[in-house]
């Protein structure tokens, strides 16, 4: 692994803690069907290789996840 994806792995874990940090803040009937989605999209987009594509599939997750710890509470 090269240094660019040791790097693209490291924000892809961040994002993926953060989106499950505020999952855990939603109300608890809610809160496996997020951590489901969350799962979802992270397995259905693990097999892009291409770096612009990986830069705004995080680009966009940042913004979901924002929007998503904005909708329990939470302040990133």
């Amino acid at each position: 692994m090269d240094l660019q994806a040791f790097i693209v792995r490291g924000q892809v874990l961040s994002l993926m803690r953060k989106a499950l940090r505020a999952a855990a803040q939603a109300p608890i009937e809610s809160r496996a069907e997020i951590r489901a989605e969350i799962r979802r999209c992270f397995e259905q987009s693990k097999h892009h290789s291409d770096s612009r594509t990986i830069k705004h599939l995080l680009s966009d997750g940042r913004i979901a996840v924002k929007q998503l710890a904005e909708m329990v509470g939470l302040t990133y």
